[in-house]
C-alpha cells in the first residue's frame, strides 16, 4: 500500500481518495479480509467477534528541525570534574528533542486515526492488531504507516461497545490476547505511543570512562541518559493513559537507541532515544459482560 495518490487534493470524509476507494470496493465487495492467522480466527470467534476488513492509514512529515542537544555546555566551561546535566524532551526544553518528538508522535497517531477512520466507515467497532512502522523517503522526510484488523462485535451482550465519544476502539494487542481481556471483561479503549529522548553533554568524566584505557568500568553518563529517557517515556505514555479514566496499561512494546551528535571538533553531545506502545483496557459495564465459557473454548496448538 502507499500513501500517495495522484487526487490528493480530493480528500473525502478526511481521507485521500485512494483510501475511499478502498473503503467503497470493501463495501461492494461483500467480502471482508484480516491479518489473522488461523489461531487469531478462532481466538476472536470465542470472544463473538469478526473481520470486516484490513485497514490502513498514514501520514508523510518532513521533520527538518530535531531540536539540539546541549551543545552550550563544554568540557573547558564545566571543568575537569563538573558534570553535563540530563536533559529530558517534553520539558518545555527545545534543546532537547522537543520539535521532533512531538513531531514524531503526531504522526504516529495521525497514520492510526486514518486506520480509524476506514474502520468506522467499515461498520467496525474497533481495530485489533495495529502496527506502525516508518519509513524514510527523503532526508528529512518521513512515511508513517499504520495497518490492521477492523472487527464487528457478534454478541448483543457486547454491544454497543460504548467507547470515547463513540469512537472505534483500538489495539496493539493481538486478536489472541484481545479475546482474552474481552472474556475477562475487559474492553481495549485506544492504541498509545509515546517518544522521549535524554540527551546529555559528553563531559570530562563521560570522557575519561569511555577512553580505551579506563576498562570495565560504568559510564555513568551514559547510564543517566538511558535511565532518563526511559523514565520519561513511561511518565508520558501514563499521562495519556490517563486521559481515557479507569483502566489499565498493557505495554506491548519498548525499545531504546542511542545516538550522538558533534558539538565541536571535539567534543559531542550523546542521546537515549526511547520509544513505548501500548494499549488502555477499560472495565466493560456489567450488564456487557458475558459469563465464562463452561469449557475451553480455543486450544493454542503452538
Amino acid at each position: 500500500m502507499t500513501c500517495f495518490d495522484d487526487r490528493v487534493t480530493n480528500w473525502e470524509h478526511g481521507l485521500p481518495p485512494a483510501a475511499n476507494r478502498r473503503i467503497e470496493h470493501q463495501l461492494s465487495s461483500r467480502t471482508s479480509s484480516s491479518l489473522f492467522s488461523a489461531p487469531a480466527a478462532a481466538s476472536a470467534r470465542a470472544a463473538s467477534f469478526e473481520s470486516v476488513g484490513e485497514v490502513f492509514g498514514c501520514s508523510v512529515v518532513d521533520i527538518s528541525f530535531n531540536g539540539g542537544g546541549c551543545g552550550w555546555w563544554s568540557t573547558a566551561s564545566l571543568g575537569m570534574r563538573g558534570q553535563s546535566p540530563v536533559l529530558v524532551s517534553g520539558r518545555g526544553s527545545y534543546a532537547s528533542f522537543t520539535p521532533y518528538v512531538r513531531m514524531t508522535e503526531g504522526a504516529w497517531e495521525t497514520a492510526v486515526d486514518r486506520a480509524l477512520t476506514e474502520a468506522a466507515y467499515l461498520g467496525a467497532h474497533g481495530v485489533v492488531g495495529v502496527s506502525v512502522t516508518r519509513r524514510r523517503l527523503d532526508v528529512s522526510v518521513w512515511e508513517y504507516t499504520a495497518v490492521g484488523t477492523a472487527v464487528r462485535s457478534t454478541d448483543p451482550i457486547l454491544l454497543p461497545y460504548p467507547t470515547r465519544k463513540g469512537a472505534v476502539w483500538s489495539t496493539s494487542l493481538d486478536a489472541e490476547h484481545t479475546a482474552s481481556a474481552i472474556l475477562a471483561g475487559f474492553r481495549p479503549e485506544r492504541h498509545l505511543m509515546a517518544l522521549s529522548i535524554a540527551t546529555k553533554h559528553e563531559d570530562w568524566l563521560m570522557q575519561q570512562q569511555t577512553t580505551m584505557f579506563a576498562g570495565n568500568v560504568e559510564i555513568e553518563g551514559m547510564t543517566a541518559v538511558l535511565q532518563a529517557a526511559r523514565q520519561d517515556v513511561r511518565r508520558r505514555i501514563t499521562d495519556k493513559a490517563l486521559r481515557d479514566g479507569p483502566g489499565q496499561l498493557i505495554v506491548t512494546d519498548m525499545w531504546v537507541q542511542e545516538f550522538d551528535t558533534v558539538c565541536s571538533q571535539e567534543e559531542k553531545d550523546v542521546h537515549a532515544e526511547a520509544t513505548i506502545v501500548g494499549t488502555t483496557l477499560v472495565p466493560l459495564p456489567a450488564t456487557h459482560r458475558r459469563a465464562p465459557a463452561s469449557a475451553l473454548t480455543v486450544i493454542p496448538l503452538s
